[in-house]
């Protein structure tokens, strides 16, 4: 079968992301089964990272894209690129983040490739797609291609969860931004065959406020290539991680919460402890913090190419999210990793349960958190034995064969 697989996120290896590893992967499996064109944006300092996607025997095509690493006279090109994308939105009605990627170079630039490959199905990642997706099904004959949109999250579902912890001013942006959100969300059911939620609960949300054609698909991982390593120092203090694009609000808001709130409580109690932060955006983020990490004990390690070190020798994993939504890859890929984790609610969604046994998760304040983190380290025989628990857990419900054997059949219309 041909497949066309459409992403704002050049799946390269060191896209640095959980959804842009997802599709990563997602499109390395599909290439095991199917013939495959990845039509992706482009942005300026990721030509060198184009031969790294067609290395995973697929064709790759790309429109250039203008983000705020643009330099030079492309800076004012972007301010106009911005300023389209604002008066689109307010429209349409669509939220802005998803009327920038909506060009008439990209309309047409997809419109081609659609004529020149003729896929069966086509894939679109991300609802920031949503609006090329419309432009396909308006000008498809028939039922085919078979479209199909991978929400990843509902946008407007953390936005909610925002908008019920802010007041005032900030309050109001995040509630008229999760009606944006919800806007696009009920109207994109209209221009996919089928609209894929990556957990349960997201597919009960979206059809709750009208969405349609849902269907449950995780995001999942590679089970085959991802093998476990976690064996920290028998003695010392240690490490503990987190992990993640600091450019993406959840996790930015995470980390505060973690440097600022869990970790100094956790450094109380556990003398010596080290938290490591690792992601592109994270020695920013802890320069900005004003954070004295050298007293607390906490690193900033920045954009790690390769995290197998990391996940071998800290004692835990900590992900504190206190919002977001859909599946959380950085969750997946620690279970795949054999490092025991501690959570949260947010970040457990569509994962694991507390009575699964999996995974810790704890409340993201600073007492329940720090507690979990301090009687986990204390328990390292336990730590193992359900991280070897998670790993099984993961290969029974994320692995990617049983994944895309599924996608196979959605794409048919089965």
């Amino acid at each position: 079968m041909r497949v066309m697989v459409v992403t704002p996120y050049l799946p390269h290896r060191r896209v640095g992301h959980g959804g842009g590893t997802a599709v990563r992967d997602l499109v390395t499996w599909l290439a095991r089964r199917h013939e495959v064109l990845v039509a992706s944006l482009l942005r300026p300092d990721e030509a060198d990272l184009v031969a790294d996607v067609t290395a995973l025997g697929v064709q790759v095509e790309t429109l250039p894209y203008r983000d705020t690493t643009t330099r030079g006279a492309g800076r004012l090109l972007l301010a106009v690129d911005r300023l389209r994308a604002w008066l689109n939105s307010l429209r349409s009605g669509y939220p802005l983040y998803v009327e920038k990627y909506h060009t008439a170079d990209a309309v047409s630039w997809l419109g081609n490739l659609v004529d020149e490959f003729s896929p069966e199905a086509i894939q679109f990642e991300y609802l920031q797609t949503a609006l090329l997706c419309r432009s396909v099904h308006r000008r498809r004959n028939g039922d085919r291609p078979r479209l199909v949109l991978n929400s990843h999250e509902l946008g407007s579902l953390p936005r909610e969860r925002r908008a019920a912890a802010a007041t005032g001013g900030a309050r109001r942006r995040a509630r008229r931004e999760a009606a944006a959100w919800r806007h696009l969300q009920v109207d994109a059911c209209g221009w996919a065959d089928c609209t894929l939620c990556v957990t349960e609960q997201d597919r009960e949300l979206y059809a709750a406020m009208g969405g349609h054609d849902l269907l449950t698909v995780p995001l999942g991982m590679d089970t085959e290539a991802i093998v476990p390593v976690w064996e920290p120092p028998a003695t010392g203090p240690g490490e503990y991680l987190f992990v993640g694009s600091f450019q993406h609000g959840p996790n930015r808001r995470a980390a505060e919460l973690l440097v600022h709130r869990i970790w100094p409580a956790v450094a109380n109690r556990l003398p010596g402890a080290t938290l490591l932060l690792a992601g592109r955006g994270s020695r920013r983020f802890l320069d900005g913090t004003n954070v004295d990490s050298a007293a607390v004990h906490v690193r900033a390690l920045g954009f790690v190419d390769d995290l197998t070190e990391l996940f071998l020798r800290c004692r835990l994993f900590l992900a504190p999210l206190p919002e977001g939504g859909g599946i959380k890859i950085k969750i997946l890929e620690a279970m795949a990793r054999g490092i025991p984790v501690v959570t949260t609610p947010v970040g457990a969604e569509g994962i694991a349960t507390s009575g699964d046994d999996v995974i810790v998760i704890a409340e993201p304040d600073t007492a329940a958190f720090a507690d979990a983190v301090v009687a986990a380290a204390a328990d390292p025989d336990a730590c193992r034995k359900r991280a070897a628990r998670a790993r099984s857990h993961l290969e029974a419900h994320y692995s990617w064969e049983s994944i895309t054997g599924r996608l196979a059949e959605i794409y048919q219309g089965s």
